[in-house]
């Protein structure tokens, strides 16, 4: 069963990913970008820098769990014992803290329906303005635009979405919902759709903590 230490750890790889790919590609040149390809690659550099340091702050809570000691931490990372306890802290503490909601929010799967609304139709400042703060320092505008670019379709008449699916993971509240894409005639290869799903991930505070669009392998005849 997936829980929600694993739905944090999916988000942040994707984010990673997502951007380490975006800023390969752009570097390369293998991905047309608007505006100065340098300032798109050093947006995405930035974020996934964002996002490694997220990574690495739960990696090491996952070794102190794990018994390890701020010394052989400190080794892996050719840092003195006191250079990242001092980064790093001791482990958080929970006293006091409230037990984690059953429920889903209320109204995650219209909201998220109109999360991938702003998407497809590019409005990215509505888009982002419900992200939390971990997604805005790793969610650019220029990721956002790029991952629209990959997909099919002019606005939103291109994409139909059908009833949302929801579910509750520990401090998440997570909401699939199914995406067809009309494919434009030239790029079709014999298929009219392709099928996605757009999943949006929310923390209990109501903000949105993950957001990926995640293919499906075959297409829509």
């Amino acid at each position: 069963m997936t829980s929600a230490v694993d739905v944090d750890r999916q988000v942040m790889a994707r984010m990673a990913q997502a951007n380490a790919e975006l800023m390969v590609r752009v570097l390369r040149g293998d991905e047309p970008v608007e505006g100065d390809p340098v300032m798109v690659a050093l947006a995405a550099a930035r974020s996934l820098g964002v996002v490694v340091d997220d990574i690495l702050r739960g990696l090491v809570a996952r070794a102190r769990r794990d018994g390890r000691t701020w010394a052989e931490i400190g080794d892996v990372l050719h840092v003195t014992r006191q250079a990242v306890l001092q980064r790093f802290g001791g482990p958080p503490t929970m006293t006091g803290a409230a037990a984690p909601s059953t429920q889903p929010l209320p109204a995650a799967g219209p909201r998220a329906v109109e999360l991938f609304a702003h998407f497809f139709n590019r409005r990215w400042d509505a888009l982002r303005a419900e992200f939390n703060q971990r997604m805005l320092d790793a969610c650019s505008v220029q990721l956002l635009s790029s991952v629209r670019a990959q997909l099919p379709g002019k606005a939103g008449e291109a994409v139909e979405m059908a009833a949302p699916q929801i579910s509750r993971l520990g401090d998440y509240t997570l909401v699939d919902v199914p995406l067809s894409l009309r494919v434009p005639l030239a790029f079709r290869r014999g298929f009219k759709r392709r099928e996605a799903t757009g999943r949006a991930t929310f923390d209990d505070a109501g903000r949105v903590a993950g957001f990926f669009i995640l293919p499906q392998t075959t297409p829509t005849p």
